[in-house]
């Protein structure tokens, strides 16, 4: 467990005394009889909800929920109680799902009952009152800014994305000649690559990797990440009086989404005030799809707060997940550098010198496999976003009963030996013709009405980045004696690779760098 966690524990066993002593003191039920729930005792609480391990009193699994790597260790108890298991959390009951059956069950099959989000006192105060896309619970309202969103990024995914991705593709190519052989990490250099994406969409910009506006907006999104994975921020929900003591993260968080909601809120005022807004943008699209909503017929009113939340989510599922991906993905060739040369040999045969597009998905499939194994290996939103039962139904003939909390445990299913042989290992081979892995078993975009809104975007940057890397680079461990990167990661709400260097050498390539013309092809995002 983390030193967070113990600290927590701590604080949470003084207050579960306090309660108690005060229960003792004022009623004249003993407290054994009072915390038993009834007739059946502790039994009656979970009635028809899977099994799972036996909490403690008042804290109930808040000892499982505090560790260090919690997507592991979710998917250790699976192996115990299986793949549907029940955790309680103070006055929260949670249901964790394992193997991709279960979690298309709730999320694909029984949708309109599992598309809810939980209500949660946190969400609420960095989603601008549950109006994000993300965070927001399932609604009339939410579901015509989804619409409205998913409806803009497609769009553009059929016309500038892909141009706009091999732009910052090659000069992404660029920065790494630029290294000239040097051992660096190159964390950062993708996030600037993946934000300029995002940022070129959205406002219009484009920024250097010195720029001190983007160190501040991605400093703020990544701290709000980290900080929204702690333990002290998830306690606040399922106990509530830990509100009315000091916690340190909680106040980090708020000064974190304050200054979050300054930068956007700048951007969003800078880009209304321009004389030359471009109708290439997804905020004017978004601009002019809030002033459509006023006096439609569904009665549905979309606002300022509605577009700034949207910004937010399209920034951080635009920037940080690709940029954990594609160093998850430099971390796992380095293991297994063959696989290095067989996506470069594969390029050559069929690219004949040009670079990639995305129509040429189903003529490499050496690389597409790559691609699909490192999403399966490492889902970089792990246990996706909590969902919320909407009203009562069932899992895997398990009763679950209205406002439970569903947690689709996407790195478990992605890790079940019974779909997929040798879980653990690097083997983007299962991907391909006789393979035995099957993309259907995929699930790290989600499903369901809650589908990841730019699942669109971040194949076409997932398969171009990868490409573009590929044929200009061969990337060896980084400097004389250096090992190889730690495969764990670290878990928050994005599963990231631990800090590694890699060295980028240059392939010798013909000099025919076309690109061709855009992709015109239809929206199928398979791989």
């Amino acid at each position: 467990m983390t030193q967070d966690s113990w600290l927590l524990l701590a604080s949470m066993a003084l207050l579960a005394l306090a309660v108690a002593l005060w229960l003792w003191g004022t009623s004249r039920t003993p407290l054994s009889s009072a915390s038993a729930g009834g007739p059946g005792g502790g039994h009656f609480l979970h009635k028809g909800l899977p099994p799972g391990p036996r909490g403690l009193p008042f804290l109930g699994n808040l000892l499982d929920l505090g560790q260090d790597h919690l997507p592991s260790h979710l998917t250790r108890l699976a192996r115990r109680y299986g793949p549907v298991y029940t955790l309680t959390c103070g006055s929260s009951t949670l249901v964790v799902l394992n193997s991709s059956d279960v979690i298309k069950e709730a999320l694909v099959r029984k949708w309109s009952d599992f598309a809810g989000r939980p209500i949660s006192y946190t969400g609420s105060l960095v989603s601008g009152g549950g109006r994000s896309i993300s965070l927001g619970d399932y609604s009339e309202e939410w579901r015509v800014q989804r619409r409205l969103v998913h409806q803009t990024l497609q769009r553009y995914s059929h016309s500038s994305l892909q141009a706009l991705v091999r732009r910052q593709a090659l000069a992404l190519r660029e920065v790494l000649i630029g290294y000239n052989g040097r051992a660096v990490d190159l964390a950062e250099d993708f996030t600037v690559a993946a934000s300029n994406v995002i940022t070129t969409l959205t406002f219009e910009k484009e920024y250097g990797k010195e720029s001190e506006e983007l160190q501040q907006l991605h400093s703020c999104l990544n701290n709000i990440v980290s900080l929204w994975g702690s333990p002290w921020i998830s306690a606040l929900d399922s106990f509530p009086l830990l509100r009315k003591l000091p916690n340190r993260p909680f106040s980090r968080l708020l000064k974190e989404v304050a200054r979050r909601d300054d930068i956007i809120g700048r951007h969003i005022k800078e880009y209304k005030l321009r004389d030359n807004q471009s109708e290439d943008s997804i905020t004017s699209s978004l601009l002019k799809g809030i002033e459509q909503s006023i006096g439609s017929e569904d009665g549905v009113r979309l606002t300022d707060t509605h577009l700034h939340m949207a910004t937010v989510d399209l920034l951080i599922g635009g920037t940080e997940t690709t940029a954990a991906w594609l160093s998850w993905t430099l971390a796992f060739l380095l293991h297994r550098p063959q696989v290095q040369t067989q996506v470069y040999e594969e390029m050559c045969g069929v690219l004949e010198g040009r670079y990639p597009q995305y129509s040429d998905r189903p003529r490499l499939p050496v690389l597409g496999a790559v691609i699909s194994e490192v999403l399966r290996l490492r889902p970089v939103a792990p246990l996706a976003v909590p969902h919320r039962a909407l009203r009562d139904s069932s899992i895997a003939g398990y009763f679950i009963p209205k406002d439970t909390v569903i947690i689709p445990n996407l790195f478990g299913a992605h890790h079940d030996p019974s779909v997929w042989s040798e879980p653990n290992s690097f083997r983007p081979e299962r991907f391909l013709e006789g393979g035995g892995g099957r993309a259907r078993d995929l699930l790290a975009f989600g499903g369901g009405a809650r589908l990841c809104l730019g699942e669109t975007v971040a194949r076409t940057e997932l398969f171009l980045f990868t490409a573009y890397l590929l044929r200009d680079f061969l990337f060896l461990p980084g400097g004389e004696g250096a090992g190889l990167p730690d495969l764990e990661g670290e878990a928050s709400v994005v599963l990231k690779v631990k800090s590694y260097k890699v060295i980028a050498v240059p392939r010798p390539l013909e000099t025919d760098l076309a690109v061709g013309p855009p992709n015109q092809q239809s929206g199928d995002t398979a791989l």
